[in-house]
Formats: structure tokens, C-alpha cells, sequence
């Protein structure tokens, strides 16, 4: 938009295909704004293919919507300060997701590791999500069809079924995550043995650092 190439009516139609009207009317309130912040606003009419990471803050983006498939070869993440929205009226693939922003998918989801980061904004997945890994942290995630996930961690704050959750406190995190992202203390019991003790992450931001990165979570590789 910053360029000439979209028109500011060719913006009001396409945030129309949002599915929660609050966003468009967000959106269109910015419209007269974005060019002194020095955002942009992008248009996709078709697929989208993205060799390596994509992130909108880094891009500058407010507003990237794909009228088709988004495949990201590396890393999507987006941002609540400040807000970005993406749209994607097809399926979304991403290496890994990490997302605080306006993330609205009409398909499918297909991701190794997603995560959630804050609640001011939320995600929306028309479809199903299919992911290695899920810790949806604070942020709100509606999915319309199945979360299919290998690891889910803590309880998240979604409209979907979850599949067996390992709670911050399980001390089976630390088979998916490094000791030192961890408050695991090592104590004995009465009869002298070993006791672990979990209760959840020590440095969020690590992790969601890794994860960007395509670094594993664990030393093994497993996550």
C-alpha cells in the first residue's frame, strides 16, 4: 500500500472476508494512520510462499492477507505491540508459529512448534491445527475443527478438545524442555530420594528465542 500498488477500497473489501467483524472496523479506523507510523499494508491474491521466516513487526506490516495458501519455510511470527493482523483465506504451513498478533487462518494449520505469547489479541483457525508442539500461553486460540498435537503444554485457553496436556508443574517438561527454561529444583524425599520439581518457565523469552531461531527445545533434539 505504501508503494501505490493497493487501493485503500481494494483494503476495505479484502478485511471484509475477516470472520470477527471487530478486526475489520479496526483496520479501516487505521487506514488513514498507517502512513505516518511507517507500516504497510499487504495484499496476496493468490498463494504465498515464503522461503524463510516472516515476521511482520520486522517487516513493518499492520496488514498481510493471502487470498489463497501461506507457507512459511521458517518461522511466522507477528506482534501485539504493535498490533499486526494477518489473514489467510487458505491453509496456513510454518515451520514453527509464534504469535501475539491478530492471526486468522480460513484452512488448516499445519506447524511444528506453536505458541501463543500474551491475551491482548487471539488466533483463529477455521480448520484443523496439526502441530508438534502447543503451549498457547495467555493467548486465545478459536479452532473451529480438531487440535491434533503431539505435546500439548498447560491448559490452554481454547474452543478446542485438547489431547492429554502436561501441566507447568508435570515434571515431564523437562523430556521436551532444557533444564535451565525451567524452575526444576532437585530435592530428597524422606527416604532419601531423589525429588523433582517443576513450575513452569523460568525465561519465556527464551524459548519463544529458540523457537524463532529453529533451535530445539531440549538437548536431545526432541522438540
Amino acid at each position: 500500500m505504501r508503494q501505490g500498488q493497493v487501493t485503500e477500497t481494494e483494503v476495505r473489501e479484502a478485511v471484509r472476508l475477516f470472520r470477527e467483524p471487530h478486526k475489520a472496523k479496526q483496520v479501516i479506523a487505521a487506514l488513514t494512520e498507517l502512513q505516518s507510523y511507517g507500516t504497510d499494508v499487504l495484499f496476496v491474491d493468490g498463494d504465498l510462499h515464503i522461503s524463510g521466516d516472516l515476521d511482520l513487526s520486522d517487516e513493518e506490516v499492520y496488514l498481510l492477507v493471502v487470498r489463497g495458501d501461506l507457507t512459511v519455510g521458517g518461522c511466522y511470527g507477528d506482534s501485539d505491540d504493535p498490533e499486526s493482523f494477518l489473514l489467510v483465506t487458505g491453509d496456513m504451513r510454518a515451520r514453527d508459529v509464534v504469535t501475539a498478533g491478530w492471526l486468522e487462518v480460513h484452512g488448516d494449520l499445519h506447524t511444528g512448534r506453536l505458541i501463543g505469547d500474551y491475551n491482548d489479541c487471539s488466533a483463529l483457525i477455521g480448520g484443523d491445527v496439526h502441530a508438534a508442539l502447543f503451549y498457547g500461553e495467555e493467548h486465545w486460540f478459536t479452532i473451529d475443527g480438531r487440535l491434533d498435537a503431539n505435546v500439548v503444554i498447560g491448559t490452554p485457553r481454547t474452543s478446542a478438545e485438547c489431547p492429554a496436556v502436561l501441566e507447568l508443574d508435570d515434571v515431564r517438561l523437562l523430556e521436551h524442555f532444557d533444564r535451565e527454561l525451567l524452575y526444576a529444583d532437585v530435592d530428597v524425599d524422606a527416604d532419601g530420594n531423589p525429588l523433582v520439581e517443576v513450575d513452569g518457565f523460568r525465561d519465556f523469552g527464551a524459548v519463544k528465542r529458540r523457537v524463532r531461531a529453529g533451535q530445539p527445545l531440549h538437548a536431545h533434539g526432541r522438540d
